[in-house]
């Protein structure tokens, strides 16, 4: 037994994205599709089994991390180290605010405008689908996005590049929404807006140091807030183009705008995080911490 540990924590120690790839689909998807195939997606039971899936990645990052013989309790403390001034918590709220706006302007331009009771209508909503994006079915994927993979990536790659390998990951892991009918879009334009997000969430993450508890703020804000326009005016059937191409549309203009003002290498001022900055210092530190309640990873006799 210990053998077949050692054998598969070298193979993880060497491709520890891949293998967070592999562990978080292969988790997500049994969730997804165990979940699918016996109630319907919209059902109670379906919410919670898409909200469970939503936690893969998270999951993944933490299994990773013990196959490698790490800290998972040290890998946690530094992923969720919120302490950032209080200005990139605005700038989590103020950017998905600036994309809305974006939306609407387009959606508006191309359907009716609506009126003020109809946005009025949907602001109670908000409130909630903000906690619940944040929390269970957006927000807390970034454990695994920008708290594992994108600091290992960008130790090797260009922070584009690393943004670019993260947002197809989290592309096909979407996969079982558009089998069972959850998600009824494009899978083509909805791979190409989560690979714009991704870089306006590696720029987030790279501006702000690593703070991933700001980068769950800012994907479950733009969760909760993206849709409002089209359903402001009574649901994207009402625009002649699909909603999806409006989203990427306005993602790949943000998404450019960093890349041209920052550069492909670090899409940040400074780059600290994507050359070595605290939060991958502080990785680093919960990498060479070991985890002393396993012995993984070890060629131990035992």
């Amino acid at each position: 037994m210990q053998t077949h540990r050692s054998q598969l924590a070298r193979i993880v120690d060497a491709r520890p994205v891949a293998a967070f790839a592999a562990f978080a689909i292969g988790l997500s998807w049994t969730a997804w599709v165990g979940t699918y195939s016996v109630v319907a997606p919209r059902s109670g039971l379906g919410l919670v089994g898409g909200a469970l899936g939503a936690f893969g990645p998270a999951a993944a990052g933490a299994i990773v991390t013990r196959l490698r013989g790490e800290s998972v309790r040290s890998w946690l403390t530094a992923t969720l180290d919120w302490r950032r001034k209080l200005r990139w918590y605005g700038l989590a709220l103020a950017v998905p605010a600036v994309a809305t706006v974006g939306v609407a302007a387009v959606v508006f331009a191309l359907a009716d405008v609506p009126d003020a009771a109809s946005i009025a209508r949907l602001a109670p909503l908000f409130g909630v689908n903000l906690i619940l994006a944040t929390l269970f079915t957006g927000g807390n994927e970034e454990l695994g996005w920008r708290g594992f993979a994108l600091p290992r990536l960008q130790r090797r790659y260009s922070a584009l590049t690393a943004a670019l390998v993260v947002g197809a990951i989290w592309a096909v892991w979407h996969a079982p929404m558009f089998a069972f009918g959850v998600y009824r879009l494009s899978p083509v334009l909805y791979a190409a807006s989560v690979c714009c997000f991704s870089v306006v969430l590696t720029w987030y993450y790279n501006a702000s140091d690593g703070c991933v508890p700001g980068a769950m703020l800012l994907h479950g804000t733009l969760n909760a807030a993206v849709n409002i326009p089209g359903q402001a005016v009574g649901g994207v059937d009402a625009l002649p183009i699909p909603y999806a191409a409006v989203l990427t549309g306005v993602f790949a203009v943000v998404a450019g705008l960093i890349v041209a003002r920052y550069g492909a290498e670090t899409l940040a001022r400074g780059g600290a995080v994507a050359r070595g900055g605290s939060a991958v210092a502080s990785a680093d530190r919960a990498a060479s911490e070991p985890d002393r309640s396993v012995s993984v990873g070890t060629d131990s006799p035992e």
